[in-house]
C-alpha cells in the first residue's frame, strides 16, 4: 500500500491488500508453521529505512532464483526437528521466535554462514549487553580484500498509530506499542545510537576477532513490522518509515461492532496467537459474528488487545489489532536526543 492510497475515499478497505503472488507461492511449499513464517520473512520488508545497512536480499542469500528458493523451502521440512529442539528450548515470546528464525535463515542459505549469535560483552566482569548476531557472506566483495563480517540486530514490531502525540504529524514517537512503553521513535533510536555502535566498539573487538579474524565489519538492522492506522482514519506515515512497510487496522473494543458492520458481507477472520504472527494461518477464517462473544468474554476479564486478520470475499486481507477502551493509559517518553535520520 502506497503512502498515496492512505487518503483514499474508500478507507478502510484500501488497508485490505492482495497476497503477493510469489509470496503464495512459497508459502504453498509447507504447511509447517516454521517454515512458511520464514518465508514470510524472505519477502517482508523492513519497516524503517535508517542511516544502514536494512535486511539481507535475496540475492545476498543466495535464494533470488524462484525455483531454488522454493526448493530450499522444501528441504528445511527434512530439518524439522532440529528446529524444534531449539525452538523448544527459548521462550514462546515473538521476538525471540524471530531472531531464532533469521539464525535458522542465516545458518542453512546458500550464500551465508551464521558465526555467531546473542553474543554477550563483557568488560572487566560487569556485563555491557548483547550483540543479537554475526554472520558472513560465501560471495566476496569485489571492493574489498579481506571477508566481510556481518553483525545484524533484529527486531519485529508492532505499533499504533496515534491522531495526536508527540512532534509533528509525521514523528515516529506518535507510533506506540500496545504496552506503551516502546514506540518506533525509541525502537529506532536505541538501535542506532547504543546497539550497533556496541556492535563496532573496542568492548566487542575480541568478539568479533573471535567471529571471523581479520575481517571488514559491515553492520545492519533487520526490523520487519506493521504500523496500524486507527480505523477511523488514515495517518500520514512516519518519516522513517519505508514506503513499503505493511499496514494495519486497530480500534478500541467499544468500537468493534462499529467497524464490522462497515465491512462487506462475507468478510471473515483469524484470531492470531503468538508466535505464529507472520505467515497468514492455514486454517479457514471464522465469520466475524462468531468473534463477538470471544471478544467480550476477553475484555471483559482482561486488558490485553487481540490480534485478527481480517479477509474480504475476494481474498484480500488487514491485519486489526483490538485495544482495550481505556488504551493507552499512558504514552511513551521520545528518546532524549533526536530521532535518528533515514537515509
Amino acid at each position: 500500500m502506497t503512502r498515496e492510497a492512505l487518503s483514499s475515499r474508500r478507507w478502510p478497505l484500501t488497508c485490505f491488500q492482495p497476497l503477493d503472488s510469489t509470496l503464495a507461492g512459497d508459502l504453498a511449499i509447507s504447511t509447517h508453521a516454521w517454515i512458511r513464517d520464514i518465508a514470510w520473512l524472505l519477502h517482508t520488508p523492513d519497516m524503517v529505512d535508517l542511516a544502514c545497512a536494512g535486511r539481507p536480499s535475496l540475492d545476498a542469500l543466495g535464494l533470488a532464483d524462484t525455483a531454488q528458493r522454493r526448493r530450499w523451502l522444501a528441504a528445511q521440512e527434512g530439518l524439522a526437528a532440529r528446529f524444534q529442539r531449539r525452538f523448544q528450548q527459548r521462550p514462546a515470546r515473538l521476538g525471540l521466535y524471530h531472531e531464532l528464525l533469521w539464525q535458522w535463515i542465516l545458518e542453512h542459505a546458500p550464500l551465508t554462514r551464521l558465526l555467531a549469535h546473542n553474543v554477550t560483552l563483557k568488560l572487566e566482569g560487569r556485563t555491557l549487553g548483547e550483540l543479537d548476531l554475526f554472520y558472513t557472506t560465501r560471495r566476496r566483495h569485489d571492493c574489498e580484500e579481506r571477508p566481510r563480517l556481518e553483525h545484524a540486530e533484529l527486531a519485529i514490531k508492532f505499533f499504533l498509530g496515534l491522531p495526536t502525540g508527540p512532534g509533528s504529524a509525521g514523528d515516529a514517537g506518535r507510533w506506540v506499542g500496545v504496552g506503551s512503553f516502546d514506540s518506533l521513535a525509541i525502537k529506532s533510536h536505541r538501535l542506532m545510537t547504543r546497539q550497533l555502535p556496541m556492535g563496532a566498539s573496542a568492548a566487542a573487538a575480541s568478539a568479533r576477532e573471535k567471529a571471523l579474524p581479520g575481517a571488514v565489519l559491515h553492520q545492519r538492522i533487520i526490523m520487519p513490522g506493521v504500523l496500524y492506522h486507527p480505523w477511523r482514519q488514515p495517518l500520514g506515515l512516519p518519516t522513517l518509515a519505508t514506503d513499503s512497510v505493511l499496514q494495519g487496522l486497530w480500534c478500541h473494543h467499544a468500537d468493534w461492532p462499529a467497524l464490522r458492520e462497515s465491512l462487506p458481507a462475507g468478510t471473515r477472520a483469524h484470531m492470531r496467537y503468538k508466535p505464529h504472527w507472520l505467515a497468514p494461518p492455514l486454517t479457514p477464517p471464522q465469520p466475524l459474528a462468531m468473534l463477538d462473544a470471544a471478544l467480550g468474554t476477553h475484555f471483559a476479564q482482561r486488558s490485553t488487545p487481540r490480534h485478527l486478520e481480517l479477509q474480504l470475499s475476494d481474498g484480500r486481507s488487514c491485519r486489526l489489532y483490538i485495544v482495550s477502551d481505556a488504551w493507552p493509559l499512558a504514552l511513551p517518553l521520545p528518546p532524549h536526543a533526536a530521532s535518528p535520520s533515514g537515509r
